[in-house]
């Protein structure tokens, strides 16, 4: 039953007053709310019922405020040097400009009759506020104060608490990053640093020393990002590289040499795997955190961006009892992906599969999985030797870096094995030379090869902004061979920047794929050491699809721009082959 008027709160007549909700739903706010102990404004925009600008704009109105977009507004350096860190993540408001020796301050409870009295005791001035919503207030005191400002404001005070033990051992359990109970102190910043990544969709942690800077990059998408942090941090350096250390079971008295590990990390329901390098440099010690998820769901083949013609080709591929199909393409181009994706597929209780890996990046139930020890000598070639003898139908090998892993690949292979592996090259005829290049012999090559797969990940435009735009002509013609006809015909988009992407104007990525099959052509011109460039103008007549022209479909469906698909097909030279084979479009 809708709750009668009377009953209601200022505030909630308010809300309803300003169709922010409907009194249902406000009635399934009021009883969440209560139930759970928490305010209706987040209870709201949580339900999905309103968003969190709409709520507070109601609640600015009901209190005679302005509302304000805090995290939008530029603030001078004066004001931040002069309100500490701590005070703004603690009394939760942002300072914005100082009036005739009044301070403007936002903040998102203006019902808290004390707040607004603490913060005049607490800076000694008067105040005027405003109202924005709280994942504003928070974003604006990263953006304006960085990651962790308040614990390094405490460090350098001198100020800290008890700093409790917490588990660290890397190999079983986890430490606990929503351990509230840590006071501040470099565990602290360190666990906030790693929160906000995975908060932030991170793959990779940049620690970076320089002389006059540390410099902390998130990589997201793909893409570096400067990672906003106190100018302070670069004297706790040495401090965050042992905190390090310490979690991932590394010793901290060695500063000379590159060290790696691992540890575990927990995060509300999540469970995080994260990798760790250090390399020593000039100015100190550097670290890069890889950050996977134990909670990750296992994509399939058309989730990772396979369709069409690509996607009867693969699953024909890897339906063969046996041979070699290689996925190549740099560093962070998913292909161990797509090789848990083939596998997820072939995954069956009248097959034996058997993983070699560096490091076990998914759990695959009903799959035997192991990791390379390369300190104790258990190397892929020694893996693939010893997975020999365990008689299996379908073998999977992280990535081909020798002359010995790749042969022993093609002898698997050679004795009727289907072998899934990886390698580093630019374009998948450029497999064909990298394998030769390693010392195996062309007519082997022939043989066992069914298909090579070069792969890329592209980004996906944001739709929450995304918007019509008109690419250049003669950029289309040049790199694409479209002409101006054609382009009229497709609705090109381009993500203006918002909130959910962080202003970047992409949200996500997928897959694009240049797929060569070992045809008898292909496998006569491996056997007469053909270039990789031969080889891929005759693919190409055979009808395989530059990385190119996969982007092309991508950006003709409206799932990427332009711009993205020649930044990460420069590499691969796509369109040189075309058209030196005569012709002018993809």
């Amino acid at each position: 039953m809708v709750p009668d008027l009377q009953e209601l709160t200022a505030f909630e007549k308010q809300l309803l007053r300003d169709e922010v909700l409907d009194e249902s739903k406000l009635r399934r706010a009021r009883e969440e709310a209560a139930s759970k102990g928490v305010p209706l404004a987040d209870v709201i925009t949580q339900l999905g019922f309103a968003t969190a600008e709409a709520v507070y704009r109601s609640l600015a109105g009901f209190c005679e405020m302005r509302f304000v977009q805090a995290s939008k507004i530029e603030v001078a350096p004066e004001l931040l040097d002069r309100i500490p860190a701590r005070f703004v993540t603690h009394y939760h408001f942002v300072p914005l400009e100082e009036r005739r020796g009044t301070l403007v301050v936002a903040i998102s409870d203006p019902l808290n009759p004390h707040l607004l009295d603490d913060i005049r005791r607490v800076l000694k001035q008067r105040i005027d506020a405003v109202v924005t919503t709280p994942q504003e207030i928070k974003q604006a005191i990263k953006a304006l104060y960085g990651v962790g400002a308040d614990t390094m404001e405490r460090m350098t005070s001198g100020v800290s608490g008890d700093e409790p033990s917490m588990n660290l051992d890397g190999r079983a359990a986890g430490t606990d990053l929503d351990d509230d109970t840590i006071d501040a102190s470099i565990i602290k910043f360190v666990n906030q640093l790693i929160a906000e990544a995975i908060q932030s969709d991170t793959t990779d942690i940049h620690i970076e020393p320089f002389e006059e800077q540390l410099r902390v990059r998130f990589r997201i998408d793909g893409i570096l990002h400067q990672v906003p942090t106190p100018p302070s941090i670069r004297g706790f350096q040495a401090a965050i590289v042992s905190r390090v250390k310490i979690m991932a079971n590394l010793n901290i008295a060695e500063k000379r040499l590159p060290q790696d590990g691992k540890l575990i990390v927990n995060l509300g329901d999540g469970t995080y795997d994260l990798r760790i390098s250090i390399l020593p440099t000039p100015h100190g010690e550097t670290v890069n955190m890889r950050i996977l998820s134990r909670s990750s769901v296992l994509l399939t083949l058309a989730e990772l961006g396979f369709q069409g013609e690509d996607m009867r080709l693969f699953n024909n591929f890897i339906s063969k009892p046996h041979g070699i199909i290689l996925v190549t393409g740099p560093t962070g181009s998913g292909k161990t992906t797509t090789l848990y994706a083939a596998l997820n597929k072939l995954n069956k209780l009248d097959r034996k599969i058997i993983t070699i890996e560096d490091p076990i990046e998914y759990q695959l139930a009903g799959i035997t999985q192991m990791q390379v020890q390369p300190r104790i000598g258990f190397d892929f070639s020694m893996g693939l030797r010893s997975m020999l003898r365990h008689d299996p139908d379908i073998m999977l090998v992280g990535e081909i870096r020798d002359y010995e892993t790749a042969e022993m690949a093609i002898r698997s292979s050679l004795t009727g094995h289907l072998v899934l592996s990886t390698l580093h090259t630019n374009d998948a005829p450029g497999a064909v030379t990298r394998l030769a290049d390693m010392g195996v012999e062309p007519f082997l090559i022939s043989s066992t090869m069914i298909a090579a797969v070069a792969q890329r990940l592209i980004r996906r435009v944001c739709p929450a902004c995304a918007a019509p735009v008109i690419p250049d002509p003669g950029l289309l013609e040049a790199e694409f061979g479209v002409g101006p006809e054609e382009a009229s015909g497709i609705r090109f988009v381009e993500g203006k920047g918002c909130d959910t992407c962080r202003h970047t104007g992409y949200k996500g990525r997928l897959a694009i794929y240049e797929i060569m099959p070992f045809t008898d052509q292909i496998k006569e011109l491996t056997v007469r050491r053909a270039t990789a460039l031969d080889i891929k103008r005759h693919a190409h007549e055979e009808g395989m699809k530059t990385l190119r022209a996969a982007g092309w479909e991508r950006i003709r469906q409206g799932v990427t721009t332009v711009a993205e698909v020649l930044r990460v097909t420069a590499d691969a030279e796509a369109i040189r082959a075309t058209i030196e084979a005569g012709h002018a479009t993809v």
